[in-house]
């Protein structure tokens, strides 16, 4: 968010990625929290602001020192206390007007007390689950992550069959963070991999949370000298399986991440480690084939139309030669041409314009053959993959009956 700055000094000695203080550095940002609950949270560490030179208050009033405490978390040195850092990143990262409906029921579920006052602002939700359970918040901030991703590349099961969202149990879920660990360590990654798992409908969100390489750099202080700071940054990647159609989407960074994800979930939740299959498993041949009947829709009424808007061709050479066309409309654009407009080269990515039913903004879906989708948003997904999978942009699960073989997912 553009209203925050790095504060690396303080995340990088306690091993977590860089992030900031300016959400809590504005006192304005501050004054959206019940004083009663900031001068609860910030007493743990009265010594650290006493040697800064701000008493904070016993009760709240009037002449709360917001202007003070903004100054000093804006002025954060090496000697923050971590867990203040932690707190006060994960409380910034689920604030969000988005997530406080979903804060405020968890809290319920979990038998927390949110007071209400003049109506709590989303910071001050917030900060009320970190006070009475820190460990909650941190699910909080993990689904928060997993739900928020759009790029996934997609892997068929072998048996192709419906069935329930798992829901792993603490054994398998113990099994999947020490198989994860041992390769981490083995890549530089360090150990202490997190797995967070999301049950919602047919379909499991899984998120895990992972070290990357260490991390030197140089570091400025304020005194003008310079410094080294040495960290671990911290990685999140989603992992969603979806048992309607017996498929695994991956959003990770790299191939082997990918395929360590592949093998433990398979060996976890089904006892083989080949069980999804790394073959191709999106084609864009119905373009070829049928042009602009491959966007026609019978089977999906909440799909009022879809457009193609944009290809990318590779020409190959010497070069390696790449060709982008993009319009608002390129079958109109090509008016009846389409065949020879598409021919030559491959097409390795093409993007489409989905416009609802009731919904006055449009959707972009990004196919890149063999495995990877972008979508703009989860709501849409079941409807999208519905659609991909009717025209035949989805291959059918290399085992199985194609009827019970779903399509892709999405984020």
């Amino acid at each position: 968010m553009d209203l925050w700055c790095e504060l690396s000094t303080a995340r990088v000695l306690q091993q977590r990625p860089s992030t900031n203080f300016r959400s809590f550095t504005n006192p304005d940002r501050l004054k959206s929290i019940s004083q009663k609950h900031l001068l609860k949270f910030f007493s743990s560490w009265k010594g650290y602001f006493s040697d800064r030179g701000l008493q904070l208050p016993e009760v709240a009033g009037d002449d709360f020192p917001y202007d003070g405490l903004a100054q000093i978390l804006m002025r954060a040195d090496d000697k923050v206390p971590h867990e203040m850092v932690d707190a006060l990143y994960y409380v910034h990262e689920t604030a969000t007007k988005e997530s406080a409906e979903e804060l405020i029921d968890a809290a319920a579920k979990a038998g927390l007390v949110i007071e209400a006052g003049e109506e709590p602002s989303d910071a001050d939700i917030a900060l009320q689950i970190w006070l009475q359970n820190p460990e909650l918040l941190r699910r909080q901030h993990a689904e928060v992550v997993a739900f928020n991703r759009s790029r996934f590349i997609y892997f068929a099961g072998c048996i192709g069959k419906k069935g329930p969202a798992p829901d792993p149990t603490p054994a398998q879920t113990a099994f999947m963070q020490e198989n994860m660990d041992s390769w981490f360590d083995k890549k530089r990654r360090g150990k202490g991999s997190r797995i967070f798992a999301f049950p919602r409908g047919t379909k499991t969100w899984f998120l895990v949370r992972h070290g990357e390489p260490m991390r030197r750099e140089g570091r400025h202080e304020d005194d003008g000298a310079s410094g080294i700071a040495y960290y671990r940054p911290q990685k999140h990647d989603v992992i969603i399986y979806d048992g309607e159609t017996d498929e695994l989407a991956v959003n990770a960074g790299t191939k082997g991440e990918i395929e360590l994800y592949l093998k433990t979930l398979g060996t976890a939740l089904f006892k083989d480690e080949k069980y999804f299959d790394r073959s191709n498993r999106f084609t864009l041949d119905p373009l070829l084939e049928k042009g602009k009947d491959a966007l026609e829709n019978d089977t999906v009424p909440e799909i009022v139309s879809v457009r193609l808007i944009e290809i990318e061709r590779f020409w190959g050479g010497k070069a390696k030669e790449k060709e982008v066309r993009k319009a608002t409309d390129l079958f109109v654009a090509w008016e009846g041409d389409w065949k020879r407009r598409l021919s030559g080269g491959s097409i390795d990515r093409a993007v489409f314009k989905f416009r609802f039913d009731g919904d006055g903004k449009q959707r972009t879906v990004a196919i890149l053959p063999p495995s990877l989708a972008r979508y703009d948003r989860d709501a849409d997904s079941d409807l999208i993959d519905r659609w991909l999978k009717d025209q035949k942009f989805c291959r059918p699960n290399p085992e199985g009956d194609d009827d019970d073989a779903g399509v892709l997912e999405d984020d």
